[in-house]
């Protein structure tokens, strides 16, 4: 049976490790870059938070966030790799033109993604990443007991299997980062532990 505990343990040193080394001082070629680098740290911030709120055993307020990491990781792609001057333009007077599909697809077409992870994340999970987000019937079924509604209801299988999810995300946003250095040992570092999560 999974173990909210052991995970919230494990996900904690994967964080500390993001943490010392990519706590540094980033020069960016370019305005794209800077706004991507933006993306990708809040979307490991939304990783923190997950954990101390699910630690708090928060459960209805750390799955609401998951929307909001998948998003900020997508949007820092898209920002990288596919956003034209301007896309940045628009992007910053708040005004993304594709929808969040068409992000999506751009990114796996430019970066040639194989299988469709991210397209095949967001069919897969979109609609309970929005429930949870808006307080729709995935969130308040997880909840509810028989005669009781709040953290003790939620299935552990559910919380660390969330926890899973956020933890390949801050990697992912991670291994971004790492690129963005130019630092091949720290990027080789970083692929490494993306990796053995993936595999573990």
């Amino acid at each position: 049976m999974p173990n909210i505990e052991v995970e919230l343990e494990f996900q904690i040193e994967v964080s500390k490790w993001v943490d010392q080394h990519l706590s540094i001082r980033f020069n960016f070629a370019n305005d794209k870059d800077k706004w991507a680098f933006s993306c990708f740290d809040i979307a490991i911030e939304h990783h923190s938070s997950i954990v101390a709120l699910s630690d708090l055993n928060l459960y209805g307020s750390a799955l609401a966030l998951f929307r909001v990491q998948y998003e900020a990781f997508i949007r820092g792609l898209w920002l990288r790799y596919v956003a034209s001057e301007n896309d940045l333009s628009r992007f910053k007077r708040d005004k993304v033109k594709p929808n969040f599909h068409e992000l999506i697809e751009a990114v796996e077409t430019t970066r040639g993604i194989k299988s469709g992870l991210l397209s095949h994340i967001k069919d897969k999970q979109w609609a309970i990443f929005n429930s949870f987000t808006h307080t729709g019937v995935e969130a308040l079924l997880r909840r509810m007991g028989e005669n009781t509604t709040g953290y003790d209801n939620y299935n552990s299988e559910d919380i660390t299997n969330g926890l899973r999810f956020s933890g390949l995300i801050l990697l992912l946003c991670a291994s971004e980062m790492a690129i963005l250095t130019g630092n091949e040992e720290l990027i080789d570092k970083t692929v490494n532990l993306l990796q053995s999560y993936k595999n573990k």
